[in-house]
């Protein structure tokens, strides 16, 4: 009798060790399914948004006018921008494409420059237009060797997971078609002789020497591990995977996976290593319902700072999405919203967990480089708004233009019927830098 009572729970105990294999199993699955359709899909943006731009600025170039020019100038400076954004959402972060991500982001500037910043009803310089003409030759080249990669990678069905794994056990001499096509797009980008202007170049280096100018000695991965840790207070945890960003990037770090023994949750994040700063963190666990609101997953939020010794932060955008609040915060400095100095925070909206965390503009830009008192008044710069417009909040800001240069701005928000604008206008010259519509 009790041997088959111990029969019977045996079985019971393998029927369940089973299920729960098979359910982990499943959700790790449903995990990476979900990142490689993400890759993929980020990757036909970025093909995509290179074939529009090599088309707009060939269209650029039959025009005779700077101001026929600026329309499709203008679209290509959004282009460039959302090509730009796709390259981030690649695995890229161990593989040297800061090459390409450089020129996208020179591109960018270059049409905002010629197309917005200058008011000019003159047609483009000879030197202008010729830059123009090396750019179309250059964007052509990058579309074609896009699409090659994107056809072996439809061709040989081949997955970004595997670049991933690749990158991230230092397997990128082995024959990855992914990485060797990639490499290829890059090393020939580099290769392009443009001639930016020393404003954008200067910004470029600038924005290098921020992040730099980090204080604190150089630390270990064990020592990595250990900050990341502390900042999570990951006591019951242990340590999957730590690896070293790949040279070309643009800032050292270790980025690392951390399992929570627990609940066997995987949480990744990445410190860097000139003195150990947390650059961010996201903690995969799946969220399917909303038990708290959005106004108290951000007081969450807002302990979560606090903690971590973030002082004078205000909260300057929340949305919701898929039961998560996202909680932009801005650092205050005499009363002045640094805009470019930002975190940016995840909590769920089921007990108010923190799910991700970033502070990569806040460690890159928290130090103000500009003088904080307006030249104009607040009247001045309301004269040259919209008078349809009812404004119901004003704040003085530093905004970061499209040049990547910090400018002290009086920000405006307003109504229109059931509208919401937030119109910027330079604090020391009174121009608009820039009006935009508010979603919900």
């Amino acid at each position: 009798m009790i041997r088959s009572v111990l029969v019977v729970l045996l079985v019971f105990v393998v029927a369940g060790v089973g299920y729960w294999g098979y359910q982990e199993h499943q959700e790790k699955n449903a995990v990476l399914i979900n990142s490689e359709n993400h890759y993929q899909q980020s990757y036909h943006e970025l093909s995509y948004y290179v074939d529009q731009l090599d088309n707009k600025i060939g269209t650029t170039l039959a025009m005779s006018s700077r101001d026929t020019m600026r329309p499709q100038l203008a679209e290509v400076w959004r282009l460039s921008t959302m090509a730009h954004s796709a390259v981030g959402e690649l695995p890229l972060t161990l593989l040297p494409f800061n090459k390409t991500n450089e020129y996208l982001s020179h591109l960018g500037q270059f049409s905002y420059q010629a197309a917005i910043k200058n008011q000019s009803d003159q047609p483009l310089s000879d030197k202008e237009y010729h830059q123009l003409e090396n750019l179309y030759k250059q964007s052509n080249q990058i579309e074609n060797d896009l699409r090659n990669v994107q056809n072996k990678i439809m061709k040989n069905h081949l997955r970004w997971m595997d670049v991933q794994m690749a990158l991230a056990n230092h397997k990128q001499n082995n024959d990855n078609q992914i990485i060797d096509g990639l490499k290829t797009v890059d090393g020939k980008v580099g290769s392009f002789q443009n001639q930016w202007g020393p404003e954008m170049s200067q910004m470029s280096l600038n924005q290098e020497k921020n992040f730099s100018q980090l204080k604190g000695p150089t630390i270990s991965k064990n020592m990595a591990v250990k900050k990341a840790k502390d900042f999570l207070n990951l006591k019951d945890s242990s340590t999957i995977t730590v690896q070293k960003s790949g040279k070309g990037a643009h800032y050292d770090s270790y980025n690392m996976t951390v399992k929570n023994k627990k609940t066997g949750q995987n949480l990744v994040a990445s410190v860097t290593t000139k003195g150990g700063y947390l650059i961010w963190f996201i903690n995969h666990r799946p969220v399917n319902y909303d038990r708290i609101s959005l106004y108290n997953a951000s007081k969450k939020a807002e302990q979560f700072l606090k903690q971590h010794g973030f002082k004078n932060m205000t909260l300057v955008k929340s949305n919701q999405y898929d039961h998560m609040g996202v909680f932009t915060y801005a650092e205050s400095v005499d009363n002045v919203r640094v805009y470019p100095a930002s975190v940016r925070i995840k909590a769920a909206l089921d007990n108010g967990q923190i799910m991700a965390f970033d502070q990569t503009d806040y460690l890159a830009n928290h130090k103000v480089n500009i003088d904080l008192k307006p030249k104009i008044s607040e009247a001045k710069a309301r004269k040259v708004l919209n008078k349809n417009i009812k404004i119901q909040e004003t704040h003085l800001v530093v905004y970061q233009n499209e040049l990547g240069k910090n400018t002290l701005c009086y920000e405006f928000l307003g109504t229109k019927r059931n509208d919401t604008y937030r119109m910027l206008v330079n604090a020391d010259n009174g121009q608009q830098e820039k009006v935009e519509l508010l979603s919900d």
